[in-house]
C-alpha cells in the first residue's frame, strides 16, 4: 500500500508504468489534452509521441462506432472531472491512422484514483481487433452498388482477387479467419508493419477501402 501511495505522488511515473504494455495507451487530462502516448500507440496509429502530446484527444483519436457516429469529441464525458470512482465499459470503435488507414480497435478505459484525477482524467488502452463474421454478413449487401448487376460485381471481385500474390491471399485468408494484425504477424513470423503494408496493397488491388470489404469479397468468392 505504501508503494502505491508513493507512485500516486508521482503521476508521471504512473503513466510511464501504464505505458509498458503491448497495447496502445493514451492518457488524457481533465481538459482533454493528451498526456502520454506509448510506443504501441505509435506503431498502431502512426502518430509519433512528440506530435500528439498536448493535443486534444478527440482530434487525434476521433473514435467512431460501427455506424460511423463519433463517440470522441471535445464534449466527451470521459474528459470531464469526476468526483467519484467509475467503471467504464470496453467498446469497439473505428479510427484512422495518420496515413488515413481505417483501424478497428477494442478500447478499455481506466479511471485513475482520485489522488491523481486532477492531473490525469482517464487512460485508454486499445488493441486492433479482427472483423467479426456477424458484421461481415450484415454489411455484405451494402458493399454491392445497388445499380450494378450482381453478376458483374461478382465477376469483378473474382478478377480482382486473382491479382493478389500468394502471400496477399494468405493474409486475406487469415483476416477472414478472424486474426488481427498482431496475430497474423505472429503466424507468419513477420513484423506487424509488414502485415499492414500487405493489407494496404490488398485493399488497393481489390479497389476497396477497408479490411471489412476485402474480407467480404474473399468470403464470397473463395471461402
Amino acid at each position: 500500500m505504501a508503494a502505491l501511495e508513493e507512485l500516486i505522488r508521482e503521476p508521471v511515473d504512473v503513466l510511464d508504468l501504464l505505458g509498458r504494455t503491448a497495447d496502445g495507451m493514451v492518457a488524457v487530462s481533465p481538459g482533454g489534452a493528451i498526456l502520454a502516448w506509448n510506443p504501441a500507440a505509435v506503431d498502431l496509429l502512426e502518430h509519433e509521441e512528440a506530435d500528439v502530446i498536448g493535443r486534444p484527444c478527440h482530434e487525434v483519436l476521433a473514435f467512431a462506432d460501427r455506424c460511423g457516429n463519433l463517440v470522441c469529441s471535445a464534449f466527451c464525458a470521459g474528459c470531464r472531472p469526476a468526483e467519484q470512482d467509475e467503471l467504464v465499459g470496453s467498446r469497439d470503435v473505428v479510427t484512422r491512422s495518420r496515413s488515413g488507414r481505417a483501424v478497428w480497435l477494442s478500447v478499455s478505459t481506466l479511471v485513475p484514483p482520485a489522488a491523481v484525477r486532477g492531473y490525469c482524467r482517464v487512460v485508454h488502452f486499445f488493441r486492433e481487433v479482427a472483423l467479426p463474421p456477424e458484421l461481415e454478413r450484415l454489411v455484405a449487401d451494402r458493399i454491392r452498388p445497388a445499380e450494378a448487376p450482381a453478376e458483374a460485381v461478382d465477376a469483378g471481385g473474382a478478377a480482382a482477387l486473382a491479382t493478389l500474390t500468394p502471400r496477399e491471399r494468405e493474409i486475406l485468408g487469415l483476416l477472414a479467419d478472424g486474426l488481427d494484425t498482431r496475430a497474423i504477424a505472429a503466424e507468419l513470423v513477420v513484423s506487424q508493419a509488414t502485415v499492414r503494408n500487405h493489407v494496404q496493397n490488398i485493399l488497393g488491388k481489390l479497389g476497396v477501402h477497408s479490411r471489412l470489404e476485402a474480407v467480404v469479397l474473399f468470403v464470397r468468392h473463395v471461402a
